[in-house]
């Protein structure tokens, strides 16, 4: 038992000294490689996949000073690729082997070593190998028995993600003969129960488990590894339930990931304006990225923008928000014009915890016939179906059924005649959007006021929504050009029952809000967009 016990100890201690880089155990490195990448003096031919950069970088290496880092990735399959050229035979087997770590994120992700051939009438992609790592740890992708398959051609082996767009380092890439057990980074690999990083669950493993619960020192890689159930704390059920996996009492360990708590949004009843900080629409350290699209829709080839959020990742879900353009105006608008510039204030607002990271969607009623008053044809049609059929959004696909679904995380807002189009589409889309922010423009479905207000108040009831199923903050100035029109219209919604007016949302679904002084521009209207936005969300539409 003394030898049980020393070999556990020193399992700990090896985990938490961060040693250097090891063999795995019983390793024979070969005597020479068939590719053997270091990065020590430059990318060793290695490039960017699908738009990803990468570069030598000494701020971690698993081997020597440098490492090869891969970032700007917009899809999980953008990563870090190297060509194998003709040295290499389809139908043969080779030892690979590729060290990998990431070091924001999540605290673990699972990265593949893929391959890339043409079979003689297309690209066909397998994996060489797969790993769960644990995040700021280096892990070891390998495989000593990997068959190129027959008739493979232009042959490109490189790292990707099964999700998400995080950055990470590659180093210490090798290829061996078949069988070759390639020297490469000890643990870092999440397996629930395995704490001594040897990729085997045994006795051990218990040993280590009862010495962590009262170790000073808490290594993260054995934290994460010793929470066999999921439930973000390492505690003495752990122990239990490994003892019962490995006495064969139990066959996998229950997951009992906690749920997230949700604190009820503070809403002001009557909320006033007030105006973003001026710094935040200056670059933030903390950016989301704008990325053009381009779509085919029922009105031809047309482009957007959608802004993602910083850390953006699509194995997770967020709420959309659609901002319109106005008059004269085109897609670019939101986040390339001085008095807009919507992007970095977006960042901010979310890295100061203001608003949850979401997606927002900068399109165009241009060329839409009738302009904006039509645009909610496209944006049914088209627009949703492209944007979340990309990103990912809480629709479980774009069928009708699932849009529908989850209207309630879908948000359309837009300036003056944006704002015309966002009326439009509460009259003929409410069955896909939850929330809505005309901003300096009044609805254009009716005549008069009462007409207007009417028009709207009886799409309400076609759909057959009550007033606690979409909520609308709109917003003008009181010197803008608009606010003659909007005024009355709002005054006679508030007399509908379809509308109930405050701006805390818990208790109704409507609220104008006026800004004194502020006239019929952008760099007002962005502030609006300040205001009202982290009121969107919040309720479930039940």
């Amino acid at each position: 038992m003394k030898n049980l016990l020393s070999l556990a100890a020193a399992a700990l201690t090896l985990s938490a000294a961060a040693v250097a880089p090891q063999a795995s155990a019983g390793a024979e490195a070969p005597d020479s490689f068939l590719l053997s990448c270091s990065f020590e003096g430059g990318d060793d031919g290695w490039s960017g996949r699908g738009g990803a950069n990468v570069e030598t970088s000494n701020n971690a290496s698993f081997n020597g000073s440098n490492a090869l880092y891969c970032s700007n990735r917009s899809d999980s399959w953008n990563g870090a690729a190297i060509s194998l050229g003709s040295g290499f035979v389809a139908g043969q087997a080779y030892s690979f082997s590729a060290n990998v770590r990431y070091d924001s994120g999540k605290d673990t992700a699972l990265y593949h070593f893929t391959m890339q051939y043409n079979d003689g009438s297309e690209d066909k992609y397998v994996k060489i190998a797969s790993a769960t790592i644990i995040k700021g740890k280096w892990a070891q992708l390998a495989n000593p028995n990997f068959t190129i398959p027959e008739g493979a051609s232009d042959i490109t082996v490189y790292i990707e993600t099964a999700k998400g767009t995080g950055d990470f380092f590659v180093d210490d890439v090798k290829i061996a003969e078949k069988g070759s057990k390639i020297e490469g980074a000890l643990g870092g690999k999440y397996i629930p129960g395995d704490l001594c990083s040897d990729g085997v669950i045994d006795t051990f493993d218990l040993i280590c488990a009862r010495n962590l619960i009262v170790a000073a020192d808490k290594p993260s890689d054995m934290m994460i590894n010793a929470d066999v159930d999921q439930s973000k704390d390492y505690a003495v059920n752990d122990l239990v339930l490994l003892d019962e996996f490995l006495s064969g009492k139990i066959t996998e360990f229950p997951d009992n990931t906690p749920e997230e708590e949700v604190t009820p949004f503070e809403y002001d009843a009557n909320k006033q304006f007030k105006e973003a900080p001026g710094n935040y629409f200056n670059k933030c350290e903390q950016q989301g990225k704008v990325t053009k699209e381009t779509y085919n829709g029922i009105r031809g080839t047309k482009s957007l923008y959608v802004y993602t959020p910083y850390n953006y990742a699509p194995e997770k879900k967020y709420n959309i928000f659609y901002l319109m353009h106005g008059g004269g105006e085109n897609e670019n608008t939101l986040f390339f014009q001085d008095d807009t510039m919507i992007q970095n204030m977006l960042d901010h607002m979310i890295m100061n915890g203001e608003l949850d990271p979401l997606i927002v969607v900068t399109p165009t009623f241009n060329g839409t016939g009738s302009e904006a008053a039509n645009f909610y044809e496209e944006f049914r049609q088209s627009v949703v179906p492209f944007v979340e059929g990309k990103y990912s959004t809480y629709a479980e696909s774009t069928s009708a059924e699932d849009i529908k679904a989850s209207r309630m995380h879908r948000a359309y807002g837009g300036f003056s005649m944006g704002s015309v189009s966002t009326w439009a589409v509460m009259q003929n889309d409410l069955d896909m959007v939850g929330y809505l922010m005309p901003l300096s423009g009044d609805h254009w479905g009716a005549n008069g006021a009462y007409g207007k207000a009417k028009s709207l108040a009886d799409a309400v009831d076609n759909f057959g929504y009550t007033n606690r199923q979409f909520f609308i903050f709109a917003a003008t100035g009181s010197d803008d050009i608009a606010y003659p029109n909007v005024n009355p219209q709002v005054d006679e919604m508030k007399k509908m029952s379809q509308f109930k007016f405050t701006s805390d949302f818990s208790e109704g679904n409507f609220y104008f809000m006026v800004a004194p002084g502020k006239t019929h521009w952008w760099g007002y209207v962005r502030h609006y967009v300040y205001d009202a936005l982290p009121y969107f969300f919040h309720e479930t539409g039940e």
